[in-house]
């Protein structure tokens, strides 16, 4: 990349924690784009966590090496330690969330830790983009090469090209080699592909309640120029996403007549 867009200072997060291999892919990639790397993560997973930040307890944080902390917090909270603390006298360029283990798409993107510290940078008026990585059955087989491969381009080319200014991005690369991916696409999300959270009530050895929470998922929606659809099709798929979550309403919809 030449030198006059590499970015002077880079901050990098995630939700899967500081350790994560796609962190460590992502900070591979952050040293050919920027003068000054800069690694603040949650010290452990924090997936599911969205754009929460720590309200009720303090934060406590551990060096990890130059310019790196781990910080017992949540995504959002990692990004305004690092904008309002650790990089206080001098804010970061730009924020990279990821590389995510796994796609952020169609309802997801309300839930995930990894769009939750881009949005929270966007809040803060620094360009965010979140990286995630697809894949198939196991969280054990992940395409890291791939991400790695098509990050970098995909980096080049938003660092020279404008993008609408009140959103961040949100990049998914499919679950395919590098050499099969047919180029990206601007993207919408998909609708209506969570269906419900699922309980599982069990008994710990003391005889006590505990509940793990898992979300039921359904096919996306037909349409082709979705998040979802555009994965399947072995496209990289790109979308501009807001935190104003508002819309215009044509025809309000009374929620408890029947509409059927």
């Amino acid at each position: 990349m030449p030198n006059s867009i590499r970015v002077p200072r880079l901050l990098l997060t995630n939700d899967d924690g500081i350790d994560a291999p796609g962190l460590k892919a992502l900070i591979q990639i952050a040293q050919d784009i920027a003068e000054e790397v800069w690694v603040i993560a949650p010290e452990h997973d924090q997936s599911g966590t969205g754009q929460s930040i720590s309200l009720h307890q303090p934060l406590r944080g551990w060096p990890r090496g130059e310019r790196s902390w781990a910080i017992d917090g949540t995504p959002a909270d990692c990004v305004a330690m690092a904008v309002s603390h650790f990089m206080a006298k001098a804010r970061p360029s730009f924020i990279l969330s990821g590389i995510n283990a796994g796609a952020n798409v169609g309802d997801e993107i309300n839930l995930s830790g990894t769009l939750g510290a881009a949005f929270t940078g966007l809040m803060l008026n620094i360009p965010s983009i979140a990286i995630s990585q697809a894949y198939g059955t196991s969280r054990q087989d992940i395409r890291w090469d791939t991400a790695q491969a098509i990050a970098p381009k995909l980096l080049r080319y938003f660092l020279t090209h404008a993008w609408h200014k009140d959103t961040c991005l949100s990049i998914n690369i499919p679950d395919c080699d590098a050499n099969l991916i047919k180029g990206f696409r601007w993207a919408r999300s998909a609708i209506n592909n969570i269906a419900n959270i699922h309980i599982d009530e069990r008994d710990d050895h003391r005889e006590q309640k505990y509940f793990w929470l898992t979300l039921e998922r359904r096919d996306h929606e037909p349409d082709n120029n979705s998040d979802a659809a555009i994965l399947e099709n072995n496209q990289v798929a790109v979308t501009c996403l807001g935190s104003n979550r508002s819309i215009t309403v044509d025809e309000p919809w009374h929620p408890f007549e029947d509409n059927s």
